[in-house]
């Protein structure tokens, strides 16, 4: 049992942390969790250098969330920007951020306080380099 806290310890303080902002009050690291369950997940479809804008509410006492971008292709490139309900940038990620490149953008916001921001949150995906039309699905997980 000592064996298995041991590396699980070792796992969770070995997961890096990526490139949140400096100023804002929260940390970003590659998500600790596999590809999630989502039973509501948003779709759409981006261009290149198309921004579209998603708002969506996170509820009181959340610890932490997983976001989860996935447009299921390596040969295009897409970015996450986060926004706090009070329009602090918690910063720009990309696909690499997730420490995978995948097409996917696999991370958690982390706050450094107690629990998340309570309020609606803004992500803006942004096609950074699109070939053609590129479908994509986000969800967000409360924690």
């Amino acid at each position: 049992m000592f064996t298995v806290l041991l590396v699980l310890s070792i796992i969770l303080i070995s997961v890096p942390v990526v490139s949140a902002k400096e100023d804002c009050s929260y940390s970003v690291r590659p998500s600790v969790h596999k590809e999630p369950f989502v039973s509501v997940k948003l779709s759409d479809t981006i261009t290149q250098s198309e921004t579209n804008r998603h708002q969506m509410y996170i509820g009181n006492e959340v610890k932490y969330f997983e976001m989860y971008l996935n447009w299921q292709s390596d040969s295009d490139s897409l970015a996450l920007t986060v926004y706090t309900p009070s329009w602090t940038n918690i910063g720009n990620f990309h696909d690499s951020d997730d420490g995978i490149l995948d097409g996917k953008i696999h991370i958690d916001i982390v706050p450094n306080g107690n629990y998340v921001d309570q309020g609606t949150w803004t992500f803006d995906v942004y096609g950074e380099s699109v070939s053609s039309q590129r479908s994509y699905t986000f969800s967000i997980i409360s924690h």
